[in-house]
């Protein structure tokens, strides 16, 4: 390997252990040198800043992943193999990248806003997976960003929960679990039971939706009625 290409990596290293532990604002350019073994002007001929190097570490890295994961979303199959397909890359990611996927996708810094409206991100693969099975009458959903945010929030947050020593690490042993839960957000079309006249979308019991006749307030009239005189 070239030494100048060797160095960079031991920068970026560096640089990766210092953010999830200390923040991007948190860490100096002195810390990421003495960590990486350079002298501090060494680091600035691979990198213009801190800044830069925290946001080309986050901006390459996010974007590749999220390539990963639209590639498996667009992969034939239905709706569950699919997700099952992006959840399974978030669980080896954590398993096998830990530092990385905790910078990523758990870290709160500033990197987030730079990215472009039109980038692609892992938020914006799963929206359009959750969207394109709604409009192809694979799931029924109220909300589509809601839905989303919701298999997100169960995606993470169990390795939140192993980051901070609340669960045994290991999200590949818990991914069955996870795809389980976040198919219980959704509901196939085909357990849609609709009701005779008007109606909306709605829960029953047993954890399936069906059409539910919606009823005025007191003292309304019916939807497209006119009040008696």
């Amino acid at each position: 390997m070239p030494r100048g290409l060797a160095t960079r990596n031991r920068i970026k290293q560096a640089a990766l252990e210092l953010f999830v532990a200390k923040g991007v604002l948190g860490t100096s350019v002195r810390d990421i040198a003495a960590l990486a073994g350079i002298a501090e002007g060494g680091l600035y001929r691979h990198y213009a800043s801190k800044e830069d190097l925290a946001w080309k570490l986050f901006s390459e890295n996010y974007a590749g992943f999220a390539k990963e994961l639209s590639d498996l979303a667009k992969a034939k199959g239905n709706f569950e193999s699919r997700l099952g397909a992006m959840i399974h890359r978030f669980c080896r990611f954590f398993d096998e990248e830990p530092l990385l996927f905790r910078f990523l996708l758990l870290t709160q810094h500033q990197e987030l806003p730079k990215l472009k409206s039109k980038s692609q991100s892992p938020v914006q693969v799963l929206h359009r997976l959750v969207s394109d099975a709604a409009r192809n009458g694979e799931i029924a959903v109220a909300d589509i960003d809601l839905a989303t945010a919701q298999l997100l929030g169960l995606i993470l947050q169990p390795a939140t929960f192993m980051v901070y020593g609340l669960l045994t690490p290991g999200m590949q042993k818990v991914e069955a679990e996870t795809l389980a839960a976040c198919l219980k957000t959704t509901t196939p079309t085909d357990k849609i039971l609709p009701l005779q006249g008007e109606g909306r979308i709605g829960a029953v019991g047993d954890g399936s939706v069906k059409a539910v006749r919606r009823r005025p307030p007191p003292g309304l009239p019916p939807e497209g009625g006119r009040r008696s005189a």
